[in-house]
């Protein structure tokens, strides 16, 4: 299973890091905007995730022909091994994930919609997909028989492609769609909170720790 934050928000993102049970950070333009950062703030971006604990971090290109893209791909590679090259699944950035992919960069193919898509990325040599399930299920799609598609897709055909879902709202998504073989989720830190706030879990650490006071002489 691999969780990551999707989000440039270093306050919000460290703590989560601390515990190890999160890879790392996904971002793209509209995320470090909200964040009040933009693309010359990617390289400290970078610097902190990874002194955080983040093993894999995500950075979007930005242009909108494939050579710009290629071009920018590579730059943002040359930050470490541990970057993530995403570029949106249109003509010029499948191209470009196909180059980048063939130079053995890691790649994600993002804002994916349709599981015909997901075949692209596969063609493409893209190491990941980000289908937006929140987007797809505010689009009147069958968000979550769509994603499964994909997983499924990936599987029969052996691809080494991956689901990395984003746009979730909620654990119980993550949960239903994990069951489809999706391992890999990226969310916003506040739906990461969630996985500890059951209150069931809070009643039972709270009688333990009572128990102990209680029989301590």
């Amino acid at each position: 299973m691999h969780l990551y934050l999707d989000t440039a928000d270093r306050a919000a993102a460290e703590p989560l890091l601390a515990t190890g049970l999160f890879a790392g950070l996904t971002t793209n333009p509209t995320i470090l905007q909200r964040s009040e950062k933009g693309v010359a703030d990617i390289e400290d971006i970078h610097r902190w995730a990874r002194a955080a604990g983040a093993r894999e971090i995500f950075f979007q290109v930005w242009g909108e022909d494939t050579a710009t893209l290629v071009e920018r791909g590579l730059r943002l590679s040359e930050l470490g091994p541990d970057v993530v090259v995403k570029l949106v699944v249109s003509k010029a950035g499948a191209a470009a994930c196909a180059e980048l992919s063939s130079r053995g960069i890691p790649t994600l193919l993002t804002a994916v919609y349709h599981p015909g898509q997901a075949m692209v990325a596969a063609a493409a040599g893209a190491t990941y997909i980000a289908p937006y399930l929140g987007r797809l299920a505010d689009a009147g799609r069958d968000a979550v028989g769509d994603v499964a598609a994909m997983q499924e897709l990936f599987t029969a055909t052996g691809s080494a492609t991956k689901v990395l879902l984003a746009s979730i709202r909620d654990v119980d998504s993550m949960v239903t769609l994990a069951r489809a073989g999706v391992s890999h989720f990226t969310m916003a830190p506040a739906v990461a909170e969630a996985f500890f706030t059951d209150k069931l879990t809070a009643a039972a650490a709270q009688a333990f720790e009572d128990a102990v006071v209680a029989t301590t002489r």
